[in-house]
């Protein structure tokens, strides 16, 4: 074998633009970030909280209202959209199809919490973030069983 033919038989590197072909991927995580940034801090956590406490009222919905959080419940609620806000900025920096599948996997546990607190009597208004898992867990499916298939 020459040195030409060897050069042309040898795998090329994976770039960081052959991971952008996982349809929805980036698309997921930016959606991730604008619903869980508000959720990063002790300070803006209360005013989305409050937001929802709000619709809740103002559309008679079922299910209990949302409590007032102390400040042991803030600093987790306030952790986990930390979390949740950086696994979204690492998704759109470099959207992987291994982490996207991860998400997948963490949007079905999400959906699955969120329809047992639904089912033990929580507000309704989980149902609109439960409609935003479901779909984009859909998506990002699709997107990496396109991917699997190519």
């Amino acid at each position: 074998m020459t040195a030409t033919a060897t050069a042309t038989a040898a795998p090329r590197p994976v770039s960081d633009d052959a991971y952008q072909r996982v349809r929805w991927g980036r698309a997921g995580a930016v959606y991730d970030l604008i619903v869980t940034v508000g959720f990063a801090t002790p300070f803006t956590a209360p005013l989305l909280l409050a937001l929802t406490r709000s619709l809740h009222d103002a559309l008679h919905l079922p299910g209990a209202q949302l409590p007032e959080l102390d400040p042991t419940a803030l600093m987790f609620t306030s952790m986990f959209g930390t979390a949740v806000t950086m696994w979204a900025i690492a998704r759109i920096l470099r959207p992987e199809a291994r982490f996207i599948a991860i998400d997948t996997v963490g949007r079905a546990v999400f959906s699955f919490w969120m329809i047992w607190a639904l089912l033990n009597g929580q507000s309704a208004t989980i149902v609109v973030f439960l409609i935003g898992e479901v779909t984009w867990l859909i998506l990002q499916l699709s997107g990496l069983l396109r991917l699997r298939r190519h």
